[in-house]
């Protein structure tokens, strides 16, 4: 029995009820305020890529004023890439270390960093 119409797993092509969807970008819009951005919950805190360690470890300068390695979760290693400069959202690892350790938690993008210092979420010199 021959395999020449079957294409796997990865061969398959989306029907046209479930089409791909683009993204909505209506909340990306110059003139209106709805960016939709993550703002830091209870124990969480923003900070500044400095430097990359490798291994998946960061080392972030915090708002609070230290400055942390952080690690990246395993569910995020592949789909959060950072940058030098990049704002991001960490917990601190209380109970070890909550001064030097810490996860990272979200990565801001550009129009993200834009709408929080426009608000006032973070200070304008501390991004820049």
């Amino acid at each position: 029995m021959s395999k020449k119409g079957k294409k796997g797993k990865k061969g398959k092509k989306p029907s046209k009820s479930r089409g791909y969807r683009k993204a909505s970008s209506d909340w990306v819009t110059q003139d209106s305020d709805a960016i939709r951005a993550q703002l830091p919950g209870e124990g969480e805190v923003f900070g500044i890529v400095l430097q990359i360690l490798g291994a998946s470890i960061l080392l972030v300068k915090c708002i609070d004023g230290f400055t942390r390695q952080i690690r990246i979760p395993g569910k995020y290693r592949k789909r959060m890439w950072c940058r030098i400069g990049d704002l991001v959202i960490i917990m601190p690892l209380y109970g070890m270390k909550p001064d030097e350790k810490g996860e990272l938690v979200h990565r801001f993008r550009k129009n993200q960093v834009q709408w929080l210092v426009a608000n006032k979420y973070v200070p304008g010199d501390f991004v820049s």
